[in-house]
């Protein structure tokens, strides 16, 4: 299965250090501006869902949710802008970064380098927390990512397989989803089994094993996520 994380060598982390761009950008992420910016973050992703489009669990809108997650599974799965490719080097970091500044991450980058001159650790404390604060944010932008999309009733079905010692047979799963399609003949007229899945399968949330589903690590993060944060899943896609 592929790798669900950006992997960053010791090598690479070691210049980004040196070149204190990157990390120092990062280091937003943690400390004093984490509350506020995971503030920002969740409330924009609540509010650009999808499911506040919906009024009911039928009819145009309805359809228009069930389209959205269809579009979703075109587009190349698991990418995310938060996402830094595994070959790209100080430089190209760099340029990244100068492609894409804004007036407004100039102001955050000075009151950065302020807060990470008076951190008293050493280098290397610096690049475990580094690293720690960009899994955790990156990953908290995947799981918006996924509640712009995923369906309350697949966040009902993920729930039944964590329930279930993360496993979930076939015959179940199916079921699960024809009842599903019965209480949304509308929105959900043109979709099958592998379509429902198609989703949750290109995302790397769900996968087959052993003529039944399992959540993937993504997934099984996803709904320990979910779960500490339960005001979120009112706000799925609501089909």
């Amino acid at each position: 299965m592929e790798d669900l994380a950006c992997n960053w060598s010791p090598k690479l982390i070691v210049e980004l250090i040196k070149s204190i761009a990157w990390p120092v950008v990062v280091l937003l992420f943690g400390f004093s501006f984490r509350s506020r910016l995971f503030g920002i973050v969740s409330s924009f992703f609540s509010k650009s869902q999808v499911s506040e489009i919906s009024a009911t669990t039928s009819g145009v809108s309805a359809k228009f949710v069930a389209a959205k997650q269809s579009i979703e599974v075109l587009e190349t799965a698991g990418s995310n802008a938060a996402n830094l490719p595994k070959d790209m080097g100080v430089e190209a970091i760099r340029e990244r970064h100068e492609q894409i500044k804004t007036e407004f991450s100039e102001e955050l980058y000075q009151a950065i380098i302020k807060h990470a001159f008076y951190l008293d650790i050493s280098n290397e404390e610096k690049i475990e927390l580094l690293s720690r604060e960009i899994s955790v944010f990156q990953s908290a932008i995947r799981y918006f990512d996924i509640n712009k999309v995923l369906f309350r009733s697949q966040y009902e079905l993920f729930n039944s397989i964590v329930g279930n010692n993360n496993f979930l047979s076939k015959e179940d799963a199916i079921k699960h989803f024809e009842i599903t399609k019965k209480t949304n003949r509308e929105a959900l007229s043109d979709w099958d089994w592998i379509k429902y899945t198609a989703y949750p399968v290109s995302n790397h949330l769900l996968y087959e094993d052993d003529n039944g589903y399992k959540l993937t690590p993504l997934g099984r993060s996803y709904m320990a996520f979910m779960s500490k944060n339960p005001q979120l899943v009112d706000e799925l896609a609501k089909l």
